[in-house]
């Protein structure tokens, strides 16, 4: 499987930095859907905000894979992520509540039969 050839940074910001540990949020997001994604958020699930577009100007196609790097505050685990497809008619699709300090690897998955995209996370 082909790999986007740079990583990809996020950043975490957080109501209580004086609380602040270090975690490892960092995963590997496969695109395993079928379709290519043109964006893709990650913010702490606490917050009501998205962050930016951690692709910035990519494109996950189809089969490949990102390394998604965070930097700054890494206190909080629990974060969720919305998935905005290339094909400007899909519907975005968000994750919530998954634990990134325990999760090393996301592979996103569509079934065309019952039209459900998944995320299988190791």
């Amino acid at each position: 499987m082909k790999r986007i050839q740079t990583a990809i940074l996020a950043a975490f910001v957080l109501a209580s930095p004086a609380l602040a540990q270090q975690n490892n949020l960092d995963f590997k997001l496969i695109n395993a859907t079928g379709y290519d994604i043109k964006s893709v958020y990650v913010s702490p699930t606490t917050v009501n905000t998205w962050s930016d577009d951690i692709l910035g100007q990519e494109v996950l196609e189809d089969t490949l894979s990102a390394d998604v790097t965070f930097t700054g505050d890494t206190s909080e685990c629990n974060a969720d992520i919305k998935v905005e497809w290339n094909d400007e008619g899909e519907q975005p699709v968000v994750w919530q509540g998954l634990d990134l300090c325990k999760i090393s690897e996301i592979t996103l998955k569509y079934d065309h039969a019952t039209d459900v995209t998944t995320a299988e996370v190791k």
